[in-house]
Parts: C-alpha cells; sequence; structure tokens
C-alpha cells in the first residue's frame, strides 16, 4: 500500500498531460508498437479539489519516461512537500481509458534494473481487475481512469477489492510472483494468494543476487507464460533472459503447486477468467518496514529494515522498467 503526503490539484476546464510510454504487441509474425501513455494514481491527492494545477510527473511524483523505458524514483520533494514513490497505471492509445489485457494463453515480458532496489523498497509491476474507465468521482464525472482513479487489489488497499496477480514483488534481495483470486470480482479476495520465492520454496538463495544466477546488479528481462488449457488458465510459468541465457525458475504456479481445488474461488481457471474480463497493468514504486515477507526471513536475507533511512540516504534512486511486450506464448523474447 502506498502512503502518499502530497496533494495536487487539476480542474474540470484542464486535462493532465499524461506521460507517453511505448509498448509492443506480438505474435509469432513480429512486434507492432503501441503507442500508449501512463497516468497517476488519484490517491496522490484529493480528486475532487485539484485547482487549475497539472501534475508534473517528473518533479512532484518522480516519473520520467522515454519511448519504451519508464522509470520511477523513491523520493520527490516539490514546493516543501514530499511523496514516496508512485503507482501508474497504463492508458490506452486515445489516453481515455485503462488498457485491459486478457493473459490467457499469453505472456508478458520487460526488462527490469533492480540495482538501485535495498531492503525497505519493493518495486512491483502487476496487475489488477479494475474498471477499464476507473470510477468517476462524485464531484467530477469526468475525472475516471483520466483522472486515476478505480483502483483495487486483493488487500482491498484505497477501499476497492478485486483479483490481483503480482508479476513482481522485489528489491534486489528477493522476487516473487503471486497469484491473489476473489470469490466474486469485488468480494471474498485472498490477500495472501500463492507466490514462488525460489530463496523462500526452494532454498536458492542465490538465484535472485548480486552475481546470482539472476544478477540483479544488471538489468533482467522477466518473461511470464500463462498457459492455457483451451481457455482456461491451467499455469503460469517464469523465466528469465540475461547475457544471452534464458534461465527458467524452478517451479510453476498451478493448484497442485497453490493447493487449489477450486474452494472460495481459489483455481488457475479462476485467476484466467479473472484476466478474461480484463486486468490493468500497474507500475508501483513503495517502501516501509514491513517488507519482511518478501525478502527478510525465510523469504530473504534482509535482516533489518528502516524505509526512513533509505529516504534519507537514498532518495533519488530508481527503478527503470523498459521493452514490455504482450503477445502470443514464445513470441516476446
Amino acid at each position: 500500500m502506498l502512503v502518499f503526503f502530497f496533494s495536487y490539484s487539476l480542474s474540470a476546464n484542464a486535462t493532465e498531460v499524461h506521460p507517453k510510454l511505448q509498448w509492443s504487441r506480438c505474435t509469432k509474425a513480429g512486434c507492432t508498437k503501441v503507442n500508449a501513455f501512463v497516468v497517476h494514481d488519484k490517491h496522490i491527492g484529493d480528486v475532487a479539489h485539484r485547482g487549475a494545477d497539472q501534475l508534473d510527473y517528473e518533479k512532484e511524483v518522480g516519473v520520467v519516461t522515454s519511448g519504451g523505458t519508464i522509470s520511477q524514483r523513491l523520493v520527490s520533494t516539490y514546493k516543501g512537500k514530499k511523496v514516496i514513490g508512485s503507482r501508474l497505471y497504463l492508458m490506452t492509445e486515445d489516453d481515455k481509458y485503462y488498457q485491459l489485457f486478457n493473459f490467457v494463453g499469453k505472456e508478458i515480458t520487460y526488462t527490469v534494473d533492480m540495482s538501485q532496489i535495498p531492503c525497505s523498497v519493493n518495486a512491483a509491476l502487476y496487475t489488477s481487475e479494475m474498471p477499464k474507465g476507473g470510477k468517476p468521482t462524485k464531484d467530477d464525472a469526468n475525472l475516471g481512469a483520466q483522472g486515476g482513479t478505480g483502483y483495487c487489489d486483493a488487500n482491498c488497499v484505497d477501499g476497492g477489492c478485486c483479483p490481483e496477480f503480482d508479476i513482481q514483488e522485489a528489491s534486489s534481495k528477493a522476487m516473487v510472483f503471486t497469484a491473489h483470486t476473489c470469490q466474486t470480482p469485488t468480494n471474498g479476495c485472498d490477500s495472501s494468494g500463492c507466490g514462488y520465492n525460489p530463496y523462500r520454496d526452494s532454498k536458492d538463495k542465490t538465484f535472485w543476487a548480486v552475481g546470482g544466477k539472476v544478477d540483479v546488479s544488471k538489468p533482467v528481462t522477466v518473461v511470464t507464460q500463462f498457459v492455457s488449457v483451451g481457455t482456461s488458465l491451467s499455469e503460469v510459468k517464469r523465466k528469465y533472459v540475461q547475457g544471452g541465457k534464458v534461465i527458467e525458475a524452478a517451479q510453476s504456479l498451478n493448484d497442485k503447486f497453490c493447493n487449489w481445488n477450486g474452494g472460495q474461488g481459489r483455481s488457475m481457471s479462476a485467476m484466467g477468467a479473472s484476466f478474461t474480463r480484463g486486468h490493468v497493468l500497474v507500475f508501483s514504486l513503495w517502501d516501509g518496514d514491513g517488507m519482511s515477507w518478501m525478502d527478510g526471513g525465510n523469504a530473504g536475507p534482509c535482516t533489518s529494515y528502516s524505509h526512513t533511512q533509505v529516504e534519507a540516504t537514498s532518495p533519488n534512486l530508481k527503478v527503470t522498467w523498459s521493452n514490455i511486450k504482450f503477445g502470443d506464448i514464445d513470441s516476446t523474447y
């Protein structure tokens, strides 16, 4: 969950300028560039009182885009006020709606530079079953997706509950990918979910590490494959590409590994049904002292956490995402 300490404003007569971001749609025949946009979440401030000021993405929330690359800075200070991290949503080419993805039988690939992300910081790329048009505010019905509204996830953060798939939640110390199902599209969500962390689940303490099998001191390409049987999701596989080598994760997510039997809406097919309704791609950078679930204890090597110290000593640390591709399995890498 991101906690913001800054507010900005946008009047009903002003249109916020959203950063441009390219991604690629791929088939076995090749990839086509998509010229899209990103929008910051409304919880950076009260959208009902934005006034005339537009958000300066670089100065106010530390977000910079260039072509197919986007970076997020941890600490931003603007006019004496501070914001920690950011949460962004991918929008359509016309900049009106959230881009919806159906991952069943498809894969998504991106390259990420995690070298600057320490204990206490989570660089996350994930999807959730958000409404295409966001959730218009009471004061201004025009502020739907264009205002960054309508967020939901399996932990019901900011008041909305929905299925979620964490493609990565990670620092430079550990990485986990997790499926979160719900009994209905808006209720009964499994906040813990079923995830795979090599350090925790395979006792492979050098898989995701500096100089490890996946060397986090260098950029790595992350490939997530949503394998289907017919139209039903059956398994989620993970691969990493680095230095010209393809490194396969030792474990995939499936009903057997997750100990799912369909009860309480928990099954790969239930996750797939949510994907079929459409998921929004989310870029998130946040910090906190309670990150041991991700990279401490049996989940990783971190032994102490102080997000305030990280903010003070490394305010400009960033995560950089690039070369995002979506398409047929084995077509994006």
